[in-house]
C-alpha cells in the first residue's frame, strides 16, 4: 500500500467511515458476475452522499484510484478495481421514498431494484425495469449500465424511467442533474451523461425514478416452433401486428433442448423446438384479447399454450429462467455477449452465427429480448479441452458482424473492461475523442474507475472457477 493511499484512508477513517483491508473484504469487492476478479487495496463503505463526496475529494487530493460498486451483479467487469486503490461500496445508500401523487420513487444508489418495485407496489404502482438480477442489482448499477430486462419491450430501459439524479464528481463536488418533473428543458441534459458511464465520470448517489400504475391483469402465452427460422418469422409477425407485448422472450432450439434435458416439469417440450414466451398486461379484457390475438397471429405455425392461472404462469416462466443455467449441458464454461440487432436482419445474422459455430465446433445457444432486438449470444466450451481461445476468437467475429449489420455491442450489460476492445468497432475516432474529452473534463486526474470503457487494456485475467455468488 502506497503512502498516498495510507494517508487517504487515514483521512477517510477520521471522517468516520468504515474502511476494510482484510483479505475477505477485499476479495468480496474484487469480483462481479463475469467471474473475473482484481483485488483492491481497501474497501470503503459509504452511508450517505456526503460520505461519497468526502471519499472522492480525499482520493482526488492524494491521487488514489476509486472504483464504485453496488451489488457486483454486472456482467462486463465494470466493478473490478483493475488498478487497485479503493473500492467505494454504495450499498449503504439504500433509502426508498415513494411519492404516489407524482408517481416518483426517490432512492439511494444502493437501493435494490426489486425492493423499489415492491415498495411502489404498496401504492398500486410499479417500477418497470426488471433486469434478471433485479433481486440483487442496485439502482446505481442499473444507471451505470442503462440496465433493461424483460419488460423493456414495452416500458424501455433505465434511461426511459429515470427522471433525475445526483452525482458526485471526482473532486467531491455534488451536482444535480435535472429535476423529478414531467417536463424539464433548462440547459444541457447532464442526466444522460451519467447513464451508461459506469462510474467513470462521477458516482451516482441518488435518483428519482418514474413509476407507473400497476397493470390490472397479465396474460402469459408460450409458443413452440419447429425451427429457429420459424420463430424469427413469428417474431416478425408479432412486430408487424398492432400487438404490444410487455415481454417477448426468444429461446433458440439449442437453449430449449438444454432446458428440456435439465428440467422435469409439467410442460411437454417438443424436441428441436424454439420458443417464444410473451406477456400482455393491462385491463383484464385487454390483456386476454391481446393474448388471443397473439395465438391468431402465430397459428398455424406454432404449438401454443396460455397460462390459465398464476401457477401455470410461474411454470411457463420457469422455462425462461432456466435458460442460462441449462446451457451448461453443452459445456462447463461459456463466453457471452448481449448484442442488439436491427429487426430486419435478425434471421440473416443468426444464419451467419450458427454456421460459424458449426465451423468452429462450438455449441452456440441463444436467448434474448425479441421485442427490442437484444439477444444474448453464447459460445460454450469445456475448459479442459483448451478451447477458450477459439471461443474468444469466434465471439470477436460475432460481435464484429453485429456491428457491420448496423447493430450494437451491448444492449444492457454495458462495456466494463471486457467489451472495451469492441468500442473502436462500434464508434469512430471522433466519437471516442468526444467521450474521452468529457472524461478528462469531469475527471482530470483519471481516478474514477480506470481502464474501463474508453480504452482497451491488456490483461492476463481469467474468470475464476468454483466461486459461488449470492444470485447463483
Amino acid at each position: 500500500m502506497t503512502k498516498n493511499l495510507q494517508n487517504a484512508l487515514e483521512c477517510i477513517e477520521n471522517f468516520g467511515l468504515k474502511c476494510a483491508s482484510d483479505e475477505a473484504s477485499r476479495f468480496a469487492a474484487s469480483i462481479d458476475n463475469s467471474r473475473y476478479n482484481s483485488m483492491p487495496d481497501a474497501v470503503v463503505y459509504a452511508r450517505s452522499e456526503d460520505d461519497v463526496s468526502h471519499v472522492l475529494k480525499t482520493a482526488s487530493e492524494f491521487g488514489v484510484y476509486v472504483t464504485p460498486r453496488g451489488a457486483g451483479s454486472g456482467c462486463s467487469g465494470a466493478a473490478l478495481p483493475l488498478s487497485g486503490g479503493i473500492v467505494l461500496d454504495l450499498s449503504g445508500l439504500n433509502f426508498i421514498e415513494i411519492d404516489p401523487l407524482s408517481r416518483v420513487a426517490h432512492v439511494g444508489a444502493g437501493a435494490v431494484t426489486a425492493q423499489v418495485d415492491a415498495r411502489a407496489g404498496e401504492f398500486g404502482l410499479f417500477y418497470a425495469p426488471d433486469p434478471s438480477s433485479h433481486k440483487y442489482s442496485t439502482i446505481g448499477g442499473n444507471i451505470a449500465h442503462n440496465a433493461g430486462g424483460l419488460r423493456a419491450a414495452k416500458y424501455g430501459n433505465t434511461r426511459d424511467n429515470l427522471l433525475a439524479l445526483n452525482a458526485v464528481l471526482a473532486d467531491g463536488k455534488i451536482i444535480k442533474c435535472a429535476l423529478p418533473l414531467r417536463k424539464f428543458s433548462a440547459g444541457l441534459n447532464l442526466r444522460d451523461i451519467f447513464i451508461g458511464s459506469e462510474g467513470t465520470l462521477g458516482v451516482v448517489t441518488q435518483a428519482w425514478l418514474k413509476l407507473l400504475p400497476m397493470p390490472e391483469s397479465k396474460k402469459v402465452a408460450l409458443a413452440f416452433f419447429d425451427s429457429d427460422l420459424r420463430a424469427f418469422e413469428g417474431i416478425e409477425k408479432i412486430l408487424l401486428s398492432p400487438l404490444q407485448p410487455s415481454i417477448l422472450e426468444f429461446m433458440d432450439s439449442d437453449t430449449v433442448e438444454c432446458v428440456r434435458k435439465r428440467r422435469k416439469c409439467g410442460i411437454n417440450i417438443p424436441r428441436g423446438a424454439a420458443a417464444l414466451l410473451a406477456e400482455f398486461d393491462g385491463p383484464e379484457s385487454s390483456a386476454l384479447d391481446s393474448a388471443n390475438k397473439f395465438f391468431k397471429v402465430l397459428a398455424p405455425d406454432a404449438s401454443l399454450r396460455m397460462a390459465e392461472n398464476r401457477e401455470e404462469e410461474e411454470l411457463l416462466w420457469s422455462l425462461r429462467r432456466s435458460a442460462s443455467p441449462a446451457m451448461y449441458e453443452l459445456g462447463d464454461s461459456k463466453i457471452g455477449e448481449d448484442i442488439v440487432l436491427p429487426f430486419g436482419k435478425v434471421a440473416t445474422y443468426f444464419s451467419f452465427f450458427k454456421k460459424m459455430a458449426r465451423d468452429m465446433n462450438l455449441p452456440a445457444p441463444v436467448f434474448g429480448h425479441a421485442a427490442d432486438g437484444n439477444y444474448h449470444i453464447h459460445f460454450m466450451y469445456n475448459d479442459s479441452e483448451n478451447t477458450r481461445e477459439r471461443a474468444l476468437q469466434a465471439m470477436k467475429a460475432a460481435v464484429e458482424k453485429a456491428v457491420e449489420m448496423g447493430g450494437a455491442i451491448s444492449g444492457e450489460h454495458g462495456i466494463g473492461f471486457l467489451k472495451a476492445q469492441y468500442m473502436n468497432i462500434q464508434h469512430g475516432e471522433p466519437e471516442m475523442d468526444a467521450m474521452r474529452a468529457i472524461k478528462r473534463a469531469l475527471d482530470p486526474k483519471g481516478i474514477l474507475n480506470p481502464n474501463k470503457l474508453y480504452c482497451s487494456c491488456d490483461n492476463n485475467l481469467k474468470p475464476l472457477r468454483g466461486v459461488k455468488l449470492p444470485w447463483d
